[in-house]
């Protein structure tokens, strides 16, 4: 569930006029939309700065290139019923916003919405490939219907409780988790997202998530018919979000190098004042391959519930939602054949993957929590989980259809 605030990179399939004179060169070669729908709520304004500081360090990388490779337009909610869409344009060493649109409502939480602004995307700006960056809270696969007074419902520690790992002090930096949309009004289901890009008729070359637990199977599998990468967390992102001034140039290009996107995220994180985070690159094309293993493995095994304290979690619930992929099969698996075929299924979709040795929580009400990694696959799964909001989710994913 993206809680929008979501900011989105949109690179799409773009069909080339019938006159077989004209030089594809004389196209535009990609158009990014940056997509930062409102994070907040009535009353507050969510990640709204955020999202100002990760456009000016877009655009700060872009000075520095002395231009675009392409052309960059930016969705933004200014406030929870008005959002603007503008191009970012460089000439003569300045850059420019040229306005293009502006939006009533919330639209951004529809799939008829989404798909009207990706048309006027594509109206404004068409190009022969498409992404989409999105910037807000996130939360996964999971639901909006199924949370209850989110996410505060899930940010339980008692006293007494608190883990010897817990080592940062106050004040406590916040991850693109806590503070989420508090108002159901202003969130999206991945669904729902997946929903509006078909209708606009695009398979983006890559979906950054610039937002928390983003990385997830379902998503990946979810999202496989209307993006070839999927690029998130497995777990929080901090509040700065990605390192824009850095990654630019290999998210901008016309032929993005992933690999090389996410060391910059690590380089970054990893000198950080907070030095946590993790990021993956997920060929979204290999997933029916990777459930086909899953249900294999499924059809002869059942997880033994006793080992589920065992398996690498990635999040801060005190129960867990997010499960590293990789181990939960390692326990899960007693057949070494079936097991070598979904770890090369798995490592074929995973294209690029870099985590830091802790990854950091915020949503305790006591103070955050230091994840400590042992296992690390880039990608996580629910289907372990006994959290209530997976209970009354993981079996409704099209992931969980296919592989059960």
């Amino acid at each position: 569930m993206l809680l929008f605030c979501i900011g989105l990179f949109s690179l799409v399939s773009f069909s080339s006029c019938s006159d077989d004179s004209e030089d594809v060169d004389d196209y535009n070669k990609q158009t990014v939309l940056v997509f930062m729908p409102w994070s907040g709520s009535s009353s507050s304004s969510g990640l709204y700065n955020y999202f100002l500081a990760n456009i000016d360090s877009i655009e700060s990388a872009i000075k520095t290139a002395k231009g675009n490779t392409g052309r960059v337009l930016v969705f933004i909610s200014n406030s929870a019923e008005s959002s603007d869409l503008y191009e970012i344009t460089y000439e003569k060493g300045q850059v420019r916003h040229l306005p293009l649109k502006t939006y009533d409502g919330n639209i951004y939480t529809t799939a008829d919405g989404i798909a009207s602004i990706l048309n006027d995307v594509k109206t404004y700006a068409p190009a022969l490939n498409y992404a989409m960056i999105i910037g807000c809270h996130g939360s996964g696969w999971t639901y909006k219907e199924d949370w209850t007074n989110y996410p505060y419902g899930a940010k339980r520690l008692l006293p007494g409780n608190q883990k010897s790992n817990q080592t940062p002090t106050p004040p406590y930096p916040i991850t693109r988790f806590y503070g989420s949309v508090s108002d159901n009004n202003y969130a999206t289901n991945i669904p729902t997202l997946a929903e509006g890009i078909a209708t606009a008729g695009i398979k983006m070359q890559y979906i950054l998530f610039d937002d928390c637990y983003m990385a997830n199977v379902e998503t990946a599998y979810e999202l496989r018919n209307v993006t070839n990468f999927l690029i998130g967390s497995t777990s929080e992102v901090m509040g700065v979000g990605m390192p824009y001034q850095t990654m630019w140039s290999s998210l901008a290009s016309a032929t993005p190098n992933y690999t090389t996107a996410a060391n910059d995220f690590y380089k970054f994180y990893s000198n950080y004042s907070y030095p946590y985070g993790g990021l993956s690159v997920v060929d979204c094309r290999k997933m029916d391959n990777l459930a086909s293993c899953m249900k294999a493995i499924n059809d002869h095994f059942t997880f033994d519930e006793t080992q589920r304290d065992s398996l690498q979690a990635l999040d801060g619930f005190n129960t867990h939602l997010f499960y590293d992929l990789g181990d939960y099969v390692a326990h899960l698996c007693q057949n070494t054949d079936l097991l070598n075929d979904f770890n090369s299924a798995l490592s074929s979709a995973i294209k690029a993957t870099v985590h830091t040795d802790q990854l950091y929580s915020y949503i305790y009400l006591s103070g955050p929590r230091l994840i400590t990694v042992k296992h690390y696959s880039g990608l996580t799964i629910s289907d372990p989980s006994v959290n209530s909001v997976a209970v009354k989710g993981k079996e409704k994913t099209a992931w969980w259809t296919a592989t059960h």
